[in-house]
């Protein structure tokens, strides 16, 4: 998506709007030295990207952590300054995410945040009405339903809100937004355009493919899952 010289500057108050109850720097990453800030989507490539990132800020090409999002040396927010992240995504440095289907993302949300792991499992808990317990599991019913009854801004979880309010739209525009369907050509015209050296891509957290869908046999559920993500589906073009 090109940008738009016509917007007004976005400020870091605006952006927080987006954020109200996550600190908005692990959101943003901004290399001012090489003119880029790359605004996170989860469940869409996130960590390949980081890592990408790292490599490409620090040079060291064999980097590779066991948890890029905590432990990269990646500049920030005190570092960079919060009117110079603004200006740069209002348009003085090259803007880009990636997205991914949503029907995909939404089954690896619930796949890896709720079946394979109990951390997230209360949120929804707690939006269906019911007392918190990660230790009981979560159904893909309850999933939906508990996503239909959360704020996408103020309660659902980045992991599985819709994309486009993960990259702040139509506050933030973008030079480019890529897709995790074509992440390799899509990375590599990011690099082109913003003028980067080559770095070595890692790819990080990426399960088994499977053309199986946890949907496939509740055409119901896939119509409200669908309903919740329609913009995701008009903007993105999926």
């Amino acid at each position: 998506m090109d940008a738009d010289p016509g917007r007004p500057a976005v400020t870091w108050r605006e952006m927080l709007t987006y954020f109200p109850h996550r600190v908005l720097g692990n959101h943003v990453h901004a290399l001012p030295d090489h003119g880029i800030v790359y605004v996170k989507n989860p469940k869409a490539g996130c960590s390949t990207v980081l890592l990408w990132l790292d490599r490409l800020h620090t040079g060291e090409h064999d980097f590779s952590p066991g948890n890029v999002h905590t432990d990269n040396r990646l500049p920030k927010v005190p570092d960079v300054g919060r009117r110079r992240i603004a200006r740069m995504i209002s348009g003085d440095a090259y803007r880009f995410s990636f997205v991914r289907d949503p029907l995909r993302r939404f089954q690896s949300a619930y796949l890896d945040k709720i079946v394979s792991s109990k951390r997230w499992r209360t949120q929804i808990q707690t939006a269906l009405g019911q007392e918190p317990d990660p230790e009981r599991a979560v159904s893909l019913d309850e999933f939906v339903t508990g996503i239909e009854r959360q704020d996408p801004i103020g309660e659902m979880d980045p992991h599985w809100r819709p994309q486009h309010v993960n990259l702040m739209m139509p506050l933030v525009s973008y030079d480019h937004i890529g897709r995790i369907e074509t992440f390799d050509a899509d990375l590599e015209i990011i690099r082109k355009a913003a003028d980067l050296p080559p770095v070595p891509i890692e790819v990080r957290n990426v399960a088994k493919k499977s053309t199986d869908s946890i949907l496939a046999d509740r055409p119901d559920l896939e119509e409200r899952v669908r309903a919740i993500y329609a913009q995701d589906f008009e903007i993105f073009g999926y």
